[in-house]
């Protein structure tokens, strides 16, 4: 009879880890489906023509204002690029894709007119300096050193480019590493 009533209790244990399961699973797609029609209407609420302020670098946003400083301590701010289009490109001398990309990006910097380029390291303390000057890099690689711009921009993965018109409305974004002909389709 204990066996009977043990055999009982688990198979008892067995479906109620089953429903648990299946509930957690519907659970989970109501979820995905119900932020999919909450992110449709918050993009359909706002005209297109009308900025907004938001956190994160979301296309049709204000870019948000910072100030970092440059390789050699210079105080750069996102504002003194008013009037001009601003690429932002955010790397770590780490990450693979980004060491093999800011060389095109040099390259594009070096053979386009009218669009600024920065770079923003997210990881000052590994070899930012060494690598830049190794690269040949001429423009501004500025440093994010408490990972406050990083986070404002809400830079997921890197590299990561941002483009800023006259304006400073973020008007492109890419996630993942451009040759320079990839630049060059980016900013247009």
């Amino acid at each position: 009879m204990k066996k009977l009533i043990g055999f009982m209790l688990m198979i008892s244990f067995v479906i109620v880890i089953y429903l648990e399961n299946t509930s957690l699973f519907s659970m989970e797609e109501w979820s995905v489906s119900e932020g999919k029609i909450a992110e449709e209407i918050a993009v359909n609420s706002v005209p297109v023509t009308q900025t907004r302020r938001l956190n994160g670098s979301e296309i049709g946003t204000l870019a948000p204002e910072f100030s970092l400083k440059t390789l050699s301590g210079k105080s750069i701010y996102l504002s003194d690029y008013k009037g001009k289009k601003v690429l932002i490109n955010f790397w770590a001398a780490w990450c693979a894709p980004c060491t093999k990309e800011l060389p095109a990006l040099e390259a594009y910097n070096k053979a386009s007119s009218g669009v600024e380029v920065i770079s923003i390291n997210i990881d000052p303390e590994d070899r930012a300096k060494e690598f830049a000057e190794r690269a040949g890099i001429s423009f501004p690689v500025l440093l994010d050193v408490d990972d406050k711009v990083n986070n404002d921009y809400g830079i997921v993965s890197i590299p990561t480019t941002v483009l800023v018109d006259e304006e400073g409305v973020i008007i492109n974004k890419h996630i993942g590493a451009l040759d320079e002909e990839g630049f060059h389709v980016f900013v247009q």
